[in-house]
Order: C-alpha cells, then structure tokens, then sequence
C-alpha cells in the first residue's frame, strides 16, 4: 500500500507537532499547597450523626461511608459532624467532596453544607447522575455559589465563615429515590 506523500508529510507534520506540545505542557504543580481536609471518611470518626432517612443507613467501609439505600436511605437524608473548635473558611473558594456512586443511585444530586456559631447554614449542589457508579471522584463547590437554606436561618441570616462549626453531606431533598453512594471525604481549597 502506497500512502501519497502528501499524506505522509501532513501525518509527519501532525504528529511532530503533537510531540512537541506535549513536552512543552505545562507540569502539574507539586501538592495540594492551600487544601485542608475537613473529614476523612475512610476511616471511623466519633460524632458523626446521621438524619432523615440515612439514620441507621450508613456503614463505615474502607471505602467511605457508604449511604445504600434501597429500602433505606433516601435523598432525604444526611449526616454530618461538629466542628471545635470553629474553622475560619473566610479565605476558602472551593469546597470539594470525593464520593462514588453505586448502581441503583437515583438521586441526581448532593448536598454540601455549613453551619457557622449562631446556626445558620449554607447550601450547595453538586450533581452526581452523570457519575460512572464505582469510580470515586473529586466534585467541586465554589463557595460563592452557597446560599442560605431558608430552614436554618440561625440569628441573622448571614453566614459568617470565620467561624464554621458544623459540616453536613446531604441527598437531594426533593428526590424520596434511592440514595446510593459512597462518601470518600471533604475537603475545602483555598
């Protein structure tokens, strides 16, 4: 087989040209410089408390925590862990959860949350329907996009992140589906 060598001298072209943007990529920086671990789930934490309906539905694994519910744990449900003393999350512009979905997940989202010292508490959303079940992922949060959850309005409605005090992962309080992940650990980024 003949291969024109015009054709020849544009594969040439392109796969040189392939080669040296590949080495001329900028290298990934070193560590997770400005990352704090706010809880590691792989392992037992004493305090952790568990609502709605994942009480008595969490299995500590070597995983994660493991919410499965079929006949159990729903969206609407969470669990979550005091915080002392208080964290400053002034600085912080992403906060990070690393979870996995197993199949039979039908609940399309999670969710992260904050209490600061008088109890108001800050929500976001991160989607998880697109996830391949058994491949745990980092999925991300910018805290700016958190907002009041209009039942936990604390003394003033405002969330005063110098002094966070509890963290909470939640289902997707309008989906009564089965809630099937593994919860790895959170994290915030600064």
């Amino acid at each position: 087989m003949r291969i024109p060598l015009k054709s020849l001298s544009f594969l040439l072209a392109l796969t040189g040209s392939r080669l040296i943007c590949a080495e001329d990529a900028p290298k990934p920086a070193p560590g997770l410089e400005g990352t704090m671990m706010i809880a590691d789930l792989r392992a037992e934490l004493p305090g952790v408390f568990q609502y709605g309906t994942w009480k008595d539905q969490v299995t500590t694994t070597k995983s994660g925590l493991a919410v499965l519910g079929s006949k159990g744990a729903q969206g609407n449900g969470g669990l979550g862990r005091e915080i002392s003393p208080a964290v400053n999350l002034g600085d912080v512009r992403f906060v990070e959860v690393a979870l996995g979905t197993v199949p039979g997940n039908e609940v399309p989202q999670v969710t992260l949350a904050f209490n600061d010292a008088d109890g108001t508490q800050f929500t976001a959303r991160v989607l998880v329907e697109q996830l391949v079940p058994g491949q745990p992922v980092w999925l991300r949060a910018k805290r700016e996009d958190f907002t009041l959850n209009p039942v936990e309005k604390g003394a003033d409605s405002q969330m005063n992140w110098s002094q966070v005090t509890r963290w909470h992962l939640q289902g997707d309080w309008t989906t009564p589906k089965p809630m099937q992940v593994i919860l790895v650990a959170l994290r915030v980024r600064r």
